[in-house]
C-alpha cells in the first residue's frame, strides 16, 4: 500500500544483537548461583564480541523504516569497540569491590545501541527516543557506586543536565514538527531540513536541537557538567562519556549541518551567520577547555576538561564543512581517523586511572603518579604516549589527527580558528606534560597505590601501539 512504512528488521541486525544478549545477561545474572558470576560475564563479553562481528559482517540495507533510519556507519563499530574496552576496563573495576558487574555490562551494551541508533536516524523523533534511551542508561551507570557519595553526586548531577538538554531537543523537535504542519513537509526528516531553512518556526527548533546535543557533546557554553561528573562517575563510565557519547553528538552534529544546503535556498546571509555560529562556540569550547586544563590537579576532572578541549577541534570539522559543503566528503575519514586517535589515547589513560587502588577513584591527583615509572614501565609508557598524542606530538595519531582538521579548516579559509586551534594545542602541553612529569618524579611514600592487573596490560600495549602506528599507517596508505 502506497505510504505504508515496511519494517526491516534485519537492518537493525546489529542493535537488536546488543539488545537480545543484553536482556540474556540480565537473566543469567538473576539466575546464575554466585559461583558463576564471571562465567556470565564472559557470556557478556562474547555478545559484544558478537555484536562487532554482526555490523561488521552483516551487510546494510540502506535507509529503513520510511527514512526514520539511515544505513550502517563507521560509528557503529567505533560504538562497540568502546563499549568492549568499557567491559574490559569494567572486569578489574568490579575485582576491587565494587558489585553488579554483569548487570552493569547489560547497561552498556543497551546504551550502545541507543547511541548507534541515535547516529543512524533519519528523523528527529527517532534520534530523540534513541538518546533519551542512551541517557537513561548513563545516569544509571553513574551512579552504580551508589554507596559512594561522589557517585551519587555525578549522577544527581547529570540527571539535571539531561533533563534540561533533552528538554531542549524536544522543544526543538516540537517547533520542527510545527513548521512541518504549517508547510505541509514532514521537516522532522533530515532530508527536508533545506526546505525548512524560510521557517522561523524550524530555524529556531534546529538551533533547540543543536543547543541539546551540544550539551551531550559539553561543548561551550553547556560544558560546565562535565568535570563534575567525570570526576565522581565510576571510572569505566568516565571513559564511556568521554568517547562513545562525545563522539555520537559530534556525528550527529556534523549529519544536521551537512543537511542544510542555504545556497539553493539563496540565503547566502544565514549560511554565513551560521558559519560564524559554529566557528565560535568551537574556538570559546576550545579555549575553556584548555584554560580549565592549566588549573587542575585532580586526575578525572583533568581528562574532562581534556574532552572539552577535543570536542571543540571537533566542532571545527563541523565548521569548515558547514562552510563548504565540497568539504562534505573529508567528513567522515578526518573525523574517525580523529575519533580513533582519541579512543586509542583516552582508553589508555582511562585503564591507567583505573589500575590504583581502590574503586573510588574521585580524588586521583598528579602526586599519586609520582614513582610510576618504578613501578609499573608498561604504566608509565602508556601514560606517555596517550598523553603526547592527546597534545598532538609527532608521530602519535593524535598529532596526524589535528593535522587533518587543520588542513580541512584551512581549505574552508577558516584561517583564525586554525590560529586558536594551534594555540590551544600549545596551551594543553602545559598540563598533559605536567601530569607525565608527576609521573617521573621520585616517590615520597604518600601515594595511592597501585593495584595494577597484569591481565589488561597486552589491552594498554596494543592501544599505546595503534597510536604510534595509526598515523603514519594511514598517511602511508593514502599516499599524502
Amino acid at each position: 500500500m502506497e505510504g505504508t512504512i515496511s519494517f526491516e528488521w534485519a537492518s537493525v541486525s546489529t542493535e537488536a544483537t546488543l539488545a537480545v544478549f543484553a536482556a540474556a545477561t540480565l537473566a543469567l545474572s538473576a539466575l546464575a548461583p554466585k559461583r558463576g558470576e564471571k562465567w556470565v560475564s564472559m557470556f557478556a563479553m562474547f555478545a559484544v564480541m558478537a555484536a562487532l562481528a554482526v555490523e561488521v559482517f552483516v551487510p546494510s540495507a540502506g535507509a529503513s523504516f520510511g527514512g526514520m533510519l539511515g544505513g550502517k556507519s563507521v560509528f557503529g563499530v567505533f560504538a562497540i569497540a568502546c563499549a568492549l574496552l568499557t567491559s574490559l576496563m569494567s572486569f578489574q573495576y568490579f575485582s576491587k569491590g565494587a558489585r553488579n558487574r554483569n548487570e552493569f555490562l547489560a547497561i552498556v551494551m543497551i546504551c550502545t545501541a541507543a547511541l548507534m541508533l541515535f547516529v543512524r536516524s533519519g528523523s528527529l523523533l527517532m534520534a530523540f527516543v534513541a538518546l533519551e534511551c542512551a541517557t537513561v542508561c548513563l545516569y544509571v551507570a553513574a551512579a552504580w557506586s551508589s554507596e559512594k557519595a561522589s557517585s551519587m553526586e555525578a549522577a544527581a548531577k547529570y540527571l539535571v543536565v539531561a533533563g534540561v538538554s533533552g528538554a531542549a531537543f524536544l522543544m526543538g523537535t516540537a517547533f520542527i514538527y510545527g513548521a512541518s504542519l504549517s508547510s505541509g513537509r514532514n521537516l522532522l526528516l533530515f532530508g527536508n531540513f533545506t526546505s525548512g531553512l524560510v521557517h522561523p518556526m524550524f530555524l529556531t527548533g534546529i538551533v533547540l536541537v543543536m543547543g541539546g546535543t551540544l550539551f551531550k557533546m559539553a561543548a561551550f557554553p553547556f560544558q560546565f557538567w562535565s568535570p563534575d561528573v567525570y570526576q565522581g562517575a565510576p571510572t569505566p563510565v568516565s571513559a564511556f562519556f568521554a568517547v562513545a557519547s562525545k563522539a555520537a553528538g559530534v556525528v550527529f552534529l556534523g549529519k544536521i549541518c551537512m543537511s542544510l544546503d542555504f545556497a539553493s535556498m539563496g540565503l547566502s546571509e544565514l549560511h554565513d551567520k551560521a558559519v560564524a555560529a559554529v566557528s565560535v562556540i568551537a574556538a570559546a569550547t576550545i579555549i575553556v577547555g584548555n584554560l580549565g586544563g592549566i588549573t587542575q590537579i585532580n586526575i578525572k576532572r583533568l581528562m574532562a576538561f581534556s574532552g572539552v578541549s577535543n570536542a571543540g577541534y571537533m566542532l571545527v570539522l563541523v565548521a569548515a564543512v558547514l562552510k563548504y559543503a565540497s568539504l562534505a566528503e573529508f567528513f567522515a575519514p578526518v573525523l574517525y581517523f580523529y575519533l580513533a586517535a582519541y579512543m586509542f589515547a583516552n582508553y589508555a589513560l582511562f585503564f591507567v586511572i583505573n589500575s590504583y587502588e581502590g574503586y573510588d577513584d574521585f580524588d586521583q591527583s598528579m602526586s599519586d603518579y609520582r614513582g610510576l615509572l618504578r613501578k609499573s614501565p608498561v604504566m608509565e609508557g602508556t601514560l606517555i604516549i596517550s598523553l603526547s598524542s592527546l597534545a598532538g606530538i609527532p608521530p602519535t595519531a593524535g598529532f596526524f589527527g589535528k593535522v587533518l582538521i587543520l588542513i580541512t579548516a584551512w581549505s574552508a579559509q577558516l584561517y583564525w580558528l586554525v590560529g586558536i586551534m594551534v594555540a590551544g594545542s600549545v596551551v594543553s602541553i602545559y598540563y598533559y606534560f605536567a601530569w607525565m612529569r608527576a609521573s617521573l618524579d621520585t616517590p615520597d611514600g604518600v601515594e595511592r597505590k597501585l593495584d595494577p592487573n597484569p591481565i589488561l596490560y597486552p589491552t594498554m600495549v596494543a592501544l599505546s601501539v595503534a597510536t604510534l602506528v595509526l598515523g603514519v599507517a594511514v598517511l602511508y596508505f593514502y599516499g599524502i
